[in-house]
């Protein structure tokens, strides 16, 4: 039988202000779907009868437990390693991270592994690619032609939930439970929205993941950013993504700039960030958790 066993790194989570107390890193949801969920779900498709999280601590305990890295994660590499047979060892990859690894950790032989596939949760724009993955192929439950919406992807929209006249839906749109979209909102790209949000008249996202019980609740913008828990948007605020050079981004990531390999890349807005009306933040900025800003700010 293939146990799993999911860890997680302090050191090698550097997703802050994206995750927090409120949305830790296990937890962190787009569409519905948690991290751990998702590394579970994925470790079963490849085989593994049993998968415990890094909550449960005291289970999934034992030799021959594969023990697997939620951010650099590799089912195949977890794989090669249960059916690597008896011993303990562990799998890294070319730059030494950590992939999987089964018995005592200090008795472990390690090996390199440079040419399996791997999926990497470190950075916050880490998570706007999970979200991609996850949302592709999504099947909506609401469609066009009601109350002058217009469906031109895929919007699956939530229990008591509301869609008002005038929205326009390209691409993949996950709606929580309890928010009110539009009138006249534009989502477009791959956008979840968490449970009791607003995304109101004129307001465009694209790409976005937004927390629970946030209101963008008129003329603003988002693009390519993750915008947390119980955020507000004064009037006219603007998460800009895109630099006037075209070059690619860089953004602060424990505690140094780090290239995104993005030319596209908007904010991460900590949990109850307030934005004063007309407020531009800048491509590529974190906003930490609990910011307020004055009407007209550039947040640099």
């Amino acid at each position: 039988m293939r146990i799993a066993r999911l860890i997680y790194i302090p050191e090698r989570d550097l997703t802050f202000p994206a995750t927090g107390p409120e949305r830790p890193f296990h937890a962190f949801s787009v569409a519905g779907t948690s991290i751990g969920a998702y590394c579970a779900s994925r470790l079963r498709e490849a085989g593994f009868e049993a998968v415990f999280g890094p909550e449960e601590e005291g289970r999934g305990a034992g030799d021959e437990v594969v023990e697997v890295s939620m951010h650099d994660f590799s089912p195949e590499v977890a794989v090669w390693l249960a059916d690597y047979g008896p011993g303990a060892c562990e799998l890294r990859n070319a730059e030494g991270r950590f992939l999987a690894g089964k018995g005592v950790p200090g008795l472990r032989q390690s090996f390199v592994k440079g040419d399996m596939a791997v999926e990497r949760f470190v950075y916050p724009w880490d998570l706007l690619d999970w979200q991609e993955r996850v949302m592709k192929g999504m099947e909506g439950n609401t469609g066009s032609g009601k109350d002058g919406v217009h469906v031109l992807g895929n919007l699956r929209l939530g229990k008591d939930s509301i869609v008002l006249p005038g929205v326009v839906v390209e691409g993949y749109v996950w709606v929580g439970d309890g928010c009110r979209i539009g009138p006249n909102c534009y989502l477009r790209g791959y956008v979840s929205l968490g449970d009791g949000c607003v995304a109101g008249q004129g307001v465009e996202l694209k790409n976005c993941i937004v927390g629970d019980g946030t209101f963008i609740s008129h003329l603003s913008y988002a693009g390519d950013s993750i915008i947390g828990n119980g955020v507000n948007f004064g009037a006219g605020t603007v998460c800009s993504n895109f630099r006037h050079d075209g070059a690619e981004h860089r953004m602060m990531a424990g505690g140094r700039l780090v290239e995104t390999g993005r030319s596209k890349l908007g904010a991460v807005v900590g949990d109850h960030v307030r934005f004063g009306a007309n407020t531009v933040v800048l491509p590529g900025r974190m906003v930490p958790p609990g910011t307020w800003t004055m009407p007209g700010e550039v947040f640099r």
